[in-house]
């Protein structure tokens, strides 16, 4: 089936959907909002969106193509990002929209490398949203952005309409035929807009301008938008350093920036809601079916070694106590161990107070939250002898096969594990490791929470839980 015909297909799905019409909308964000939004909004309202960001991201490091990622955000943004039916719905939704684009844009201004991957997302996210849109609704869009400079052609934009049309000999294009080319409609655009159309051959020109179908438009409005936001993530730049000198704003745009976000619905662990919910007698068996690589060799060199060095025992002590142990049985399962290599009277002395004190219990009486994919792979590489990290990127190749031959994968799906890290998609091979791990997951009977995984460990750990509970009731 072409290409042209697929889109017209999607087109007429998509405009008998009602719940799609209600969810078109393709902002460009041009002016910032100037109402009042509380801490809790300003929160929120940027994790849903970075959800929706770092999934983004995931897809396309996956290789969707426009029509799998389409297909693939569309219920995520329905999820996190709706515009829904009706009006009191649908301003509250465009607010929450809005807020948390300006949000972002703010968090992530303060460095190059941030901006750029800003950017990146928002230009791929802007473009799923142009690619949602009937025919209608794009018109519709162009007349609410008319800077864009797009507009018809002089007589009606048909294609029946410009068949006369004879392109130079120095620019030759082909003019679609058939069914679907007579009701394509066409749009006019300056020429200089329409260069990379132009040369390749995929543009009518008449009188200094292109005319292009809609599906031609959407990278020239993408290019437009990214050229916006650049400068407009330059001017933010300028201005963090006053925003965030506000102390209820700083720790809240620093972690936002730092992609740290996963399914939960705050800043605060995902698996939270389950503490108390893993006993010490589970944990062996635990380990093996459902926590990420990372825990799963940290958990293991604990038994094998009896003991783990210093950020060993903070990222996986916080695991841990996210994924449901009490302090009281993690202080059993550290003593149980490390006393196999020192006295008790040592094992109180110098390790006890540290398992009391991440779960708040000492000191300044702090509630400590488990570490994210993103904070494990950048911030604490380890050292020759330590066991924490991420194993897709702190390991040798050598030892990344060597523990994945432990988990029981097919030698085939280990080995595209085994690429997808060596190719520095260190999150996407997680998720991969997940899939292969849990044939089926996305029929099984209960939800699989699938969306925080290769984000944060406690989301791997809590869909495997998942997964595993609706199999044993199958």
């Amino acid at each position: 089936m072409d290409p042209q015909t697929v889109r017209k297909m999607r087109a007429q799905d998509r405009a008998s959907d009602p719940e799609f019409l209600s969810t078109a909308y393709t902002p460009l964000y041009e002016r910032a909002p100037g109402e009042d939004i509380t801490l809790d909004e300003f929160e929120n309202f940027a994790v849903d969106r970075l959800r929706v960001l770092r999934l983004l991201e995931n897809a396309k490091a996956e290789g969707l193509g426009p029509e799998a990622l389409l297909i693939h955000l569309t219920p995520i943004l329905r999820k996190y990002l709706p515009v829904r039916r009706t009006p009191s719905e649908k301003e509250s939704d465009v607010r929450k929209d809005v807020m948390s684009h300006f949000i972002l844009r703010l968090a992530y201004s303060r460095t190059e490398e941030l901006r750029r991957w800003f950017l990146l997302q928002e230009c791929t996210l802007l473009r799923v949203r142009l690619e949602q849109l009937t025919p209608a609704q794009f018109e519709a869009m162009l007349c609410e952005h008319s800077h864009l400079r797009v507009g018809h052609p002089n007589n009606p934009n048909r294609i029946a309409q410009v068949k006369g049309f004879q392109p130079t000999t120095s620019c030759k294009c082909t003019i679609p035929s058939g069914a679907e080319s007579e009701s394509e409609t066409y749009y006019q655009v300056p020429f200089q807009d329409a260069t990379d159309a132009v040369a390749q051959r995929a543009a009518l020109l008449h009188d200094g301008s292109a005319l292009l179908p809609q599906h031609k438009l959407y990278s020239i409005i993408v290019a437009k938008f990214r050229t916006r936001l650049a400068g407009s993530l330059a001017t933010a730049a300028h201005t963090f350093p006053s925003v965030a000198s506000d102390p209820r704003l700083k720790s809240l745009l620093n972690y936002v920036s730092k992609h740290d976000v996963v399914a939960s619905s705050r800043l605060s662990d995902v698996a939270c809601a389950d503490q108390g919910s893993l006993a010490l007698e589970q944990l062996d068996d635990v380990a093996n079916k459902s926590m990420p690589l990372c825990m799963r060799a940290t958990h293991a060199a604990l038994r094998r070694n009896h003991k783990l060095k210093h950020w060993g025992r903070i990222q996986y002590g916080l695991f841990l106590k996210a994924a449901g142990l009490s302090m009281r049985d993690q202080l059993k399962l550290f003593e149980l161990e490390f006393t196999k290599v020192m006295t008790s009277e040592q094992f109180h002395k110098e390790y006890a107070y540290g398992i009391r004190h991440r779960y708040g219990n000492e000191g300044k009486r702090t509630d400590y939250t488990s570490y994210g994919c993103y904070k494990i792979i950048t911030e604490f590489d380890p050292s020759p002898g330590d066991t924490h990290g991420c194993p897709f990127k702190h390991r040798s190749p050598e030892q990344l096969s060597a523990i994945l031959a432990m988990t029981g994968l097919q030698v085939q799906d280990q080995r595209t594990v085994l690429q997808l890290a060596l190719t520095n998609n260190f999150q996407v091979a997680c998720q991969k490791h997940f899939e292969f791990a849990h044939p089926g997951y996305a029929s099984t009977s209960v939800d699989v929470e699938f969306s925080g995984v290769g984000n944060h460990p406690n989301a791997w750990f809590k869909a495997s839980r998942q997964y595993h509970t609706a199999k044993s009731k199958q």
